[in-house]
C-alpha cells in the first residue's frame, strides 16, 4: 500500500520532528521537505529566492519516492496553511491512503520550541504570528480529499 501524509502547520510546530521520528519507525518512508529543499537549492533555509522550482520539485519528489517500493510512505513536509495547498497534494495520483495530519498547539508552545531549533532554521517570531493569521482549518473538500484527518496536539 502507497500511502500518503500531508502535514500542516506553524513553523516550529513539531512537523519535521514529528516526520524524522515516524521514518525511524516506519520502513520505506521518505520525506520530501521544503526547507531541507529550500537548503539544498539556495544554501540557506530563510532564503526563498528560488521558490516556484523548489515546489516544483517538491511535487516531482512525492511522486518519485511514491514508485520506489510498493508500499512506500511519503512525508510531505511544509507548513500548508491553505486549504487550496491541501487539495493539490490530495490529487496526486497513484496512492492508496491519503493522511492529513494538523498539528496545533499553543502559540507559546511555538515560539519556545521555534527558538530551540538549529539556529539556521528559527523563524521571527513575527513571521509566525503573521502566518498564523493566514491559517485555515480543513475544508470540507479537503477533508473528502483525504482518507483521513489527524490531529497532533
Amino acid at each position: 500500500m502507497k500511502t500518503f501524509i500531508l502535514l500542516c502547520g506553524l513553523p516550529g510546530v513539531g512537523k519535521s520532528t514529528y516526520a524524522k521520528k515516524y521514518a525511524s519507525q516506519h520502513p520505506h518512508t521518505f520525506i520530501v521537505s521544503s526547507d531541507e529543499l529550500r537548503k539544498v537549492m539556495t544554501g540557506d533555509y530563510q532564503n526563498f529566492s528560488m521558490d516556484i522550482k523548489m515546489w516544483a520539485r517538491f511535487y516531482e519528489l512525492i511522486s518519485k519516492f511514491r514508485d520506489i517500493y510498493d508500499d512506500s510512505t511519503v512525508i510531505a513536509d511544509a507548513t500548508n496553511l491553505k486549504n487550496e495547498f491541501r487539495l493539490k497534494y490530495a490529487f496526486i495520483p497513484g496512492f492508496d491512503r491519503k493522511i492529513l495530519l494538523e498539528f496545533k498547539k499553543p502559540m507559546e508552545v511555538i515560539l519556545r520550541q521555534n527558538l530551540n531549533r538549529d539556529v539556521a532554521r528559527i523563524v521571527p517570531p513575527e513571521i509566525i504570528e503573521k502566518l498564523a493569521l493566514t491559517y485555515e482549518e480543513p475544508s470540507r473538500e479537503v477533508l473528502e480529499a483525504y482518507d483521513e484527518l489527524r490531529i497532533i496536539n
